[in-house]
């Protein structure tokens, strides 16, 4: 994702999409820090989907779990597809008009299969070598960023004349589309999250490593923006001036700015490093939503199988399908990085409500970390998460809420078949429906991609009181 990211803002934004990335570390911040004091208050293994549980119960639980799952398994798909298009850099039958060959599918299919083997076999050897990648990645990209405006550097690109369009060729609304799509870079503050159970101070170190998060992401990917934009070779990516849009269907955008000269290489070397990288933590990930589901009562009991190595394989080996199922669907990454960021967070903002309920009914529970005006903070969270989904653009809206609420069905088929079915429950976790069915409603009317039946900027007053309506309902719902 790393080399895509930059290059689909400016795409969606012009040159003054630089701005989304101010934008998203402004709502994504805010959503940081709800996670922060619900980490430290609640240090559980998995702990971005259990928050729900806590305050709402086992359906809007279920219902953010299921959200997260699309969201890793988007992870997987998407990563496995950036190697591949960076790979038709140099073999360019794997990728054509903006999307993968039916060549490119199949490598594809063949490197999930790979990272499903790594996966399977060598647990530990992904344990043991990611923090080794992660170095090589973070070291490799603050290089770059450092020594490539000093080599190749173009201020022309910042201040298009305004024949070309200008500073903002989309206007206002692109910069917001652009917006959409940082959470790519920003998704990986619930990462320590997750593993809160595990650490030795959990009240200092999962708030300290999630704004250390976001911090890092915000200032490698606006320094990577700038170099980007700065050494933009309209006649190296085979484009006239200012073709914005055209940057989105690049198969290797940096490499490609390059071309010839080592800077490409080296860049790619380093992509390729981090796009494994994640792929692999994404892949372990996904199979133990659906194992954490199983042992709950809501998946098959199949997927609880480990093998000899303690991974729960069957699970594994269902992510693999759907991942090559979507994959098929969405041969591009953009398409694919789009559907991980509405579904990042689809599963983020429900935390800005658990985080009023749980202080309301849960008041004697040491928070080490604590913020101020809290019921301002976890609104405006919520609000922006709900913005964030909004800006995402039908029909990206459609095929993720849809694929989240696919998990419906499959809750409610696992209460009755036990015998368990609780209304209540259900009943707790309609506002958290009613939310994404109420943001898909606008999408399908609204500017961004809609019928602009409701117009801009009507369409995000809707949005911002619809989900400060639903951010209440929510608290009615856990506190009654």
């Amino acid at each position: 994702a790393v080399p895509f990211i930059p290059a689909i803002v400016f795409s969606y934004g012009g040159p003054i999409g630089i701005l989304s990335w101010l934008i998203g570390l402004l709502i994504m911040s805010l959503l940081a820090l709800v996670f922060a004091e619900l980490g430290s208050a609640y240090p559980e293994t998995g702990g971005t989907v259990r928050y729900l549980y806590f305050s709402h119960g086992a359906f809007a639980s279920f219902f953010n779990s299921w959200g997260t799952f699309i969201g890793y398994f988007m992870a997987v798909i998407s990563e496995t597809v950036a190697v591949v298009e960076y790979l038709s850099f140099f073999f360019p039958q794997l990728y054509a008009n903006g999307s993968l060959t039916p060549l490119g599918e199949l490598v594809t299919v063949l490197f999930l299969i790979a990272f499903f083997l790594i996966q399977y076999y060598g647990v530990k050897i992904v344990t043991n070598t990611n923090n080794i990648m992660t170095w090589i990645k973070v070291v490799g990209l603050v290089a770059f960023i450092i020594i490539t405006p000093l080599i190749v550097f173009h201020p022309s690109n910042f201040t298009p004349p305004q024949n070309y369009g200008g500073i903002a060729p989309f206007g206002f609304a692109g910069i917001l589309t652009a917006t959409s799509i940082t959470v790519y870079a920003y998704a990986g503050f619930r990462q320590p999250i997750d593993y809160g159970e595990e650490m030795k101070n959990p009240g200092k170190d999962v708030p300290r490593a999630v704004i250390l998060s976001i911090i890092i992401s915000f200032l490698i990917f606006l320094g990577l923006s700038v170099v980007f934009l700065g050494a933009l070779n309209w006649t190296a990516i085979g484009t006239k001036p200012y073709n914005w849009t055209y940057i989105s269907t690049l198969p290797a955008p940096i490499p490609q700015e390059f071309s010839g000269n080592v800077l490409g290489v080296y860049f790619f070397i380093i992509a390729v490093i981090a796009a494994i990288s994640s792929t692999l933590i994404y892949f372990g990930s996904a199979a133990r939503v659906l194992y954490a589901n199983s042992k709950n009562g809501y998946m098959p009991k199949a997927f609880l199988k480990l093998n000899k190595n303690g991974v729960p394989y069957v699970a594994l080996i269902t992510s693999l399908v759907i991942a090559g199922i979507y994959m098929v669907a969405f041969p591009q990454f953009l398409s694919e990085a789009d559907i991980f960021s509405v579904a990042s967070v689809v599963s983020y903002a429900p935390a800005a409500v658990s985080l009023i309920v749980l202080r309301e009914v849960d008041p004697s529970r040491k928070r080490p970390f604590t913020i101020k005006y809290v019921k301002v903070v976890s609104a405006l969270a919520f609000i922006g998460g709900g913005l964030m989904i909004y800006w995402a653009s039908y029909p990206t809206t459609l095929y993720t809420i849809s694929s989240v609420l696919a998990g419906i069905p499959i809750y409610l088929y696992y209460e009755i078949k036990y015998g368990k079915l609780v209304l209540i429950q259900v009943k707790r976790g309609l506002w958290y429906v009613g939310w994404l069915l109420s943001i898909l409603a606008i999408s399908i009317l609204g500017s961004f991609g809609g019928l602009n039946i409701i117009p801009y900027p009507f369409d995000l007053i809707s949005v911002s009181i619809i989900s400060l309506l639903f951010f209440y309902l929510g608290y009615i719902s856990g506190t009654k």
